[in-house]
């Protein structure tokens, strides 16, 4: 039994080690040097980023990262969402993981409907009454591969947390420190 706890403490301390590794990856930064920003041999450019959220979400093994911003005249977001998986093993030992990363790219006027179109749903979810074992959606489609949704069921207010949908896979954050942080980025 002893041996069996050990096991487990070291377990426990693996994961929360490997993935304390992963907190910081700046792969919207990435993104953004290679894809927007524009480099010619022996020339200079200059870009500016603003960090609206890197981190893991909320009770789920996913990253995200939103990172705005402004390049010559233009202003956007960029939205990097990975995942992580462990695919069933091929040898004894194997403890390979892999990483899927999608990229979201915003312009200013896609990213401000996020701010008007959120209190829209906030008020209609906030006016469903569930019944038991049933799940109440609201969405508003940002791009043809990013929406958000408010989720609720007959246990909980369905408001503390927004659901950002990239390419059909769920990320979620704290409605309020998404929307205070995107909010200082328009008015950035």
């Amino acid at each position: 039994m002893k041996n069996y706890f050990s096991l487990c403490i070291s377990v426990c301390f693996l994961i929360c080690f490997v993935s304390s590794c992963k907190q910081s990856r700046y792969i919207t930064e990435r993104h953004i040097k290679t894809n927007i920003e524009k480099h010619e041999v022996g020339k200079q450019s200059n870009i500016r980023t603003y960090t609206i959220f890197k981190g893991n979400t909320i009770g789920m093994a996913r990253y995200i990262e939103l990172t705005g911003y402004k390049f010559n005249s233009e202003k956007g977001l960029v939205i990097g969402a990975d995942r992580s998986y462990v695919p069933r093993a091929k040898y004894k030992g194997d403890v390979s993981e892999f990483t899927n990363v999608e990229y979201i790219h915003l312009n200013i006027e896609q990213t401000k409907s996020i701010l008007f179109n959120y209190a829209l749903l906030l008020e209609k979810i906030k006016k469903e009454k569930p019944r038991m074992n049933e799940e109440v959606y609201h969405d508003f489609t940002v791009s043809n591969h990013c929406f958000i949704s408010f989720r609720k069921t007959n246990a909980g207010s369905g408001s503390e947390y927004i659901y950002i949908w990239i390419n059909g896979e769920k990320y979620q954050l704290r409605t309020a420190v998404f929307i205070n942080r995107l909010k200082k980025f328009v008015e950035y």
